[in-house]
């Protein structure tokens, strides 16, 4: 049987709900948001736990390093109309 137009439109709305669930999940504030409430429970953690979140924070610092590292690219180009030094 094929689905009224409420149907159709319930469906679609309901997907376009997860893909945008999906995306702020995945956006770094999000995920920084995320890991720091893990943080404030460490003390509930076992070691093993423990060591999987630092290992998450710590590719987040990483992450967060590079992206700033592009901004800053991109600045200093902004201003000087010129790549970065380190860069030629």
């Amino acid at each position: 049987m094929a689905l009224t137009s409420a149907e159709k439109q319930a469906r679609y709305r309901a997907r376009q709900r997860d893909k945008q669930g999906a995306l702020e999940a995945s956006h770094p504030d999000a995920l920084e948001r995320a890991l720091l409430l893990e943080v404030e429970r460490y003390d509930q953690m076992s070691d093993r736990e423990r060591i999987a979140l630092a290992e998450k924070l710590a590719d987040l610092a990483k992450d967060f390093l590079w992206r700033a590292h592009r901004l800053s690219k991109m600045a200093h180009k902004l201003r000087t109309g010129e790549d970065h030094p380190l860069q030629r």
